[in-house]
């Protein structure tokens, strides 16, 4: 099987599969190109030593599943229950919501499907979805701060030039620190991307996040002197890869990108404190 246009294609685009059987097929009852994805997650497992059954109460541990979601199929012409030999061609549309390709989460294929007595013929063919940037532009996104109970003395605020950027785009902002105690050590202010993997299978119970960090941090500010109750603002720049996932929202998880700041005060027993702003990434 192949599949055409052999380019990446974008959400409501159609793919065509060319199909060839070198023999003809009897007793079929239906015959279809079906086109969707395998979306790879994680999920964990626990055995219960009590009831001797899974659940969330004992030791266990991480496992990976891959599960096929269709996004449509188109009917291949046959008659009389046989499926000639030769070329069948079917076009299938993309659906608006389809997700990006995504290594691992999400792998589009177009895939032969038959109905028949006897020994039922496979084949398949791969192709990439790529995002574009969504119409229209995020306003707004999810700031997220306060997470640890132990350092969270800084109120913060992250600005972007942009709430959504194309894979090697530089991302530009500022970062406002407001200190809500008093503060007697010198900080550290660094920038990183932060790319989650988020879990959420509709059979299987959810993994912890999966967590991504850029490497190297960049530092964008040191011996700041900050005070209680004064803003500090500090701009920075970030590059994405060139070859970065898109943001990603599959059935059974979803990739997102972040950018997060981090203040570390001066000493062995300083404390990091740190927020992360949410951005929509394309490729496309």
């Amino acid at each position: 099987m192949t599949v055409a246009p052999d380019r990446p294609l974008l959400p409501t685009e159609s793919v065509t599969a060319t199909l060839t059987l070198d023999e003809a097929l009897d007793d079929v009852t239906d015959a279809r190109i079906e086109i969707g994805y395998l979306n790879t997650f994680k999920y964990e497992w626990a055995r219960n030593s009590t009831t001797d059954l899974v659940g969330p109460t004992s030791a266990g541990g991480r496992s990976d599943a891959t599960e096929w979601v269709g996004a449509g199929d188109s009917p291949i012409v046959f008659a009389g229950g046989t499926l000639a030999a030769g070329t069948h061609t079917a076009t299938v549309r993309l659906p608006s919501w389809s997700p990006g390709t995504s290594d691992p989460a999400v792998a589009w294929q177009a895939r032969l499907r038959v109905e028949r007595k006897g020994r039922t013929p496979e084949a398949e063919a791969s192709f990439t979805v790529v995002v574009p940037a969504p119409d229209p532009l995020p306003t707004e996104s999810r700031l997220v701060q306060g997470e640890r109970a132990m350092a969270n003395s800084i109120h913060f605020d992250i600005v972007t030039d942009s709430l959504a950027y194309r894979a090697g785009d530089v991302v530009r902002g500022t970062i406002s620190v407001t200190p809500t105690e008093p503060v007697s050590k010198s900080a550290t202010a660094d920038v990183r991307f932060y790319r989650p993997q988020v879990s959420h299978p509709l059979e299987k119970p959810p993994s912890p996040v999966i967590e991504w960090f850029s490497r190297p941090h960049v530092t964008v500010a040191k011996d700041l002197m900050l005070a209680q109750g004064v803003t500090t603002e500090i701009p920075f720049e970030l590059t994405l890869p060139a070859d970065a996932s898109p943001t990603v929202e599959a059935v059974h998880n979803s990739i997102q990108w972040w950018v997060m700041a981090t203040i570390t005060y001066a000493g062995l027993t300083g404390a990091i404190e740190r927020a992360r702003r949410e951005i929509f990434v394309h490729n496309a």
